[in-house]
């Protein structure tokens, strides 16, 4: 790239929604996807209808490392990693299809692995899942503009810092997720936000949808608001890192199904 990117480029890069389609049955609700970088950010650029992507293709066929990349393979005889995030909304979407324990976990977790390469963030006529987030331009952590390599200060030269960007955007992705509710393309019955240290930026979010939240009673933290067209909107805890068990998520399943 060598140099700051447009206007217009700035504008694609904010214009980018999430990893499935937009009539999702389950929505994945995060507050800001991790990576970045000049390098990511110039393979973004180059991508042609990017408002909604493939997961898996996108990890395969863009991504500087994908040479070595295990979460995803067109290989089904190779058996992939699971992320840590990803697996559990993988669970997720496999008990709402009325998956056992047994099933999902036979052989290695084999039918988890499947899910998460082939149909998590999918655009194939079997995806059923959309995963967005509040930010849209990906950074190696909530506290850096950029990455550790590669500062967007100079790059993104609109945005004084990640502060500045931050509050300038928010009224651009309630308007982006606004249109996106109201379209006829919309069919999401659950969006799920995750992250509990997240739950104050979720609130403020869909507070400018007129949801409420309250308490649901499960064995950690959960509450419930509902959109005016009556999906439902959950705050979770984090999926990873130690904060949600399968055995919650099966109590979470009973709760939404």
């Amino acid at each position: 790239m060598n140099k700051a990117i447009s206007r217009e480029e700035l504008q694609k890069l904010e214009s980018f929604i999430g990893y499935g389609k937009p009539n999702a049955k389950i929505i994945f609700f995060g507050l800001e996807e991790a990576g970045g970088g000049e390098e990511n950010l110039k393979i973004r650029l180059n991508i042609s209808d990017y408002e909604f992507l493939d997961c898996k293709r996108f990890h395969l066929d863009h991504l500087k490392h994908k040479k070595t990349y295990k979460l995803h393979s067109d290989d089904e005889s190779k058996r992939v990693n699971l992320q840590s995030v990803w697996k559990y909304m993988s669970f997720i979407m496999l008990k709402l299809d009325d998956k056992s324990d047994k099933e999902i976990f036979k052989n290695n977790s084999q039918m988890l692995r499947n899910y998460q390469n082939n149909y998590l963030g999918s655009k194939s006529e079997k995806g059923k899942t959309l995963l967005t987030e509040i930010y849209p331009i990906p950074c190696s952590s909530l506290k850096h503009w950029g990455n550790k390599n590669d500062s967007y200060t100079e790059l993104i030269p609109f945005y004084e810092d990640k502060h500045s960007y931050k509050k300038e955007i928010l009224p651009k992705r309630v308007k982006t997720f606004k249109r996106l509710i109201t379209s006829n393309e919309f069919q999401a019955d659950t969006i799920i936000c995750y992250g509990k240290t997240h739950w104050s930026s979720f609130k403020s979010f869909f507070k400018e949808f007129n949801v409420v939240f309250n308490q649901v009673r499960l064995s950690k933290p959960c509450e419930k608001g509902n959109l005016s067209n009556g999906t439902s909107v959950y705050l979770l805890p984090f999926l990873g890192n130690g904060q949600v068990s399968y055995d919650f998520l099966k109590e979470f399943i009973n709760e939404i199904n």
